[in-house]
């Protein structure tokens, strides 16, 4: 039971403020009043509701991904949750020095939907030692400083495979949702 929360835990994090500090593309009126709004707390079970639709979603900055800073991972102290958050087409990577800082995102809500053909693709791939970075976001490898201290490697792609394969068969489904949200705009809020 508990690989499984782990290769979940894992699954959510692959596939992770007051005043204005900065607006990557300016939020108007109209902007805020067409995107419905979700918490961190309700995203995982209301999200599929809207796939492809454009909401609006408040959070602290858990993690920014510093490798490429495509990706964030939006916490709350008030409820319990993670929320991924990519940057959308044409926008600049997130600012690491705003890990921390409370963001408002305006995105469009993704689906990645693991099923068992692709289960059986990314094993084909893995077998062929072709990258597996492509793979619900992929990792990277860890640094050095980060071996030292003490942090754990990823678990394979052939043990998230069997992970994936347990969960399905656990919760007698044909198939795994993860979603996400591709940020249209966002503002930092500093108190």
């Amino acid at each position: 039971m508990k690989r499984i929360f782990v290769v979940g835990l894992m699954a959510m994090f692959l596939y992770s403020c007051g005043g204005a500090v900065k607006t990557e593309t300016p939020q108007t009126e109209e902007t805020k009043a067409a995107a419905v709004e979700l918490t961190v707390g309700n995203f995982k079970e209301k999200a599929g509701e809207y796939v492809g639709k454009e909401i609006m979603i408040k959070g602290t900055a858990d993690h920014i991904c510093k490798g490429d800073g495509k990706k964030l991972f939006l916490i709350s102290t008030e409820e319990e949750g993670r929320v991924k958050v990519t940057t959308g087409e044409n926008m600049a990577a997130f600012n690491t020095e705003y890990e921390g800082y409370d963001f408002v995102v305006t995105g469009i809500v993704e689906e990645s939907i693991v099923d068992e053909a692709y289960l059986q693709e990314w094993e084909t791939e893995i077998k062929a030692g072709i990258e597996e970075e492509k793979h619900l976001g992929g990792g990277e490898p860890m640094t050095a400083e980060e071996k030292e201290a003490g942090k754990h490697e990823e678990n394979s792609g052939l043990e998230q495979i069997a992970g994936y394969r347990q969960m399905m068969a656990e919760q007698g489904v044909s198939k795994l949702s993860f979603y996400s949200i591709s940020c249209i705009s966002y503002e930092i809020v500093k108190e």
